[in-house]
């Protein structure tokens, strides 16, 4: 039984740039645990939503591999099925559907079972936002709207949450606020989480930071 809920082996990415083969990750491992939040940080350019999405299995990496849990992800034709079932995403744009109320939002990849039902008020509540279940997006605030993002992002019970600066669209107290609630679900939920951040406001609430900058991942904090 592998002990991590993510890990990244050996990562590395590079890009054409002109005559030149810009090496943006170079041979990158991170192993997260379930229960765990890590941040990662870094200058802009630096790769870290390339290192995200290659988490994802959004991008390619030219080398390395992706293990969740005991699966190791190989082929293209896996991804899709992988994202669905396994990955929660968090981006810096909610990506809500607006012409769908918030409890709708939540099952846009998963079916309207029992179970799931039980799950979408059990999280709409953590989350403050049951009196909101039937308001449409354009009826919400931006730190509610980034909420809702987090509530779907939990719906399909992955293994790993993936947050692109989850908070790069909001003000000090929404933003704050909206970090606390993932860290709480994934807590409770015992879930990995490995969010990309400039927002060094927030860093406290997380569990281990690295730093990423010249292809190069370092923890800095634990």
């Amino acid at each position: 039984m592998n002990k991590y809920a993510i890990q990244l082996k050996n990562i590395s990415k590079a890009y054409q740039d002109g005559e030149q083969n810009k090496i943006v990750l170079n041979n990158i491992s991170l192993d997260v645990r379930p229960g765990e939040f890590v941040a990662i940080v870094g200058p802009s350019g630096s790769g870290k939503s390339t290192l995200l999405s290659i988490a994802g299995a959004l991008l390619s990496a030219d080398k390395g591999d992706i293990i969740i849990g005991n699966q190791t992800i190989l082929e293209k034709k896996q991804w899709n099925e992988f994202r669905r079932r396994r990955v929660g995403f968090i981006f810096q744009n909610h990506q809500l559907l607006p012409y769908l109320k918030v409890y709708d939002q939540l099952f846009l990849n998963t079916k309207k079972t029992s179970e799931k039902k039980t799950l979408a008020e059990e999280i709409l509540n953590e989350l403050e936002l049951i009196d909101m279940k039937k308001r449409y997006p354009e009826g919400l605030s931006g730190g509610e709207k980034q909420r809702v993002a987090i509530a779907r992002a939990f719906m399909n019970e992955p293994d790993v949450i993936l947050a692109d600066e989850p908070t790069a669209s909001l003000d000090k107290i929404r933003g704050r606020a909206v970090i606390e609630l993932i860290a709480k679900e994934v807590k409770k939920r015992k879930k990995a989480a490995i969010m990309v951040t400039h927002d060094e406001r927030i860093l406290d609430l997380v569990d281990t930071i690295y730093q990423l900058e010249d292809g190069v991942l370092i923890k800095i904090m634990k």
